[in-house]
């Protein structure tokens, strides 16, 4: 079940990093970033959901993570 949820975790970090995930643009240096501010001003939002920080992500991934542990325990454990 530990192996398991891991991996789904992992996937679903990366899911949703892919997909969610702020990603800015600095407006001084031209480089992207996961913070809103770089190099002083503040940058601009190129994808992502601007309140779905690499914070949130990594969260919502070990929750997930964990009740789909739990879940499995339950099920084949018993």
């Amino acid at each position: 079940a530990a192996t398991v949820a891991g991996l789904a975790g992992a996937f679903a970090d990366s899911v949703l990093g892919a997909t969610v995930q702020a990603m800015y643009r600095c407006r001084v240096c031209g480089s992207e970033t996961e913070r809103a501010a770089h190099c002083g001003p503040p940058a601009e939002l190129v994808r992502g959901l601007r309140m779905m920080t690499n914070d949130l992500v990594n969260l919502c991934a070990s929750v997930f993570a964990g009740l789909l542990a739990t879940g499995l325990g339950l099920w084949f454990g018993g």
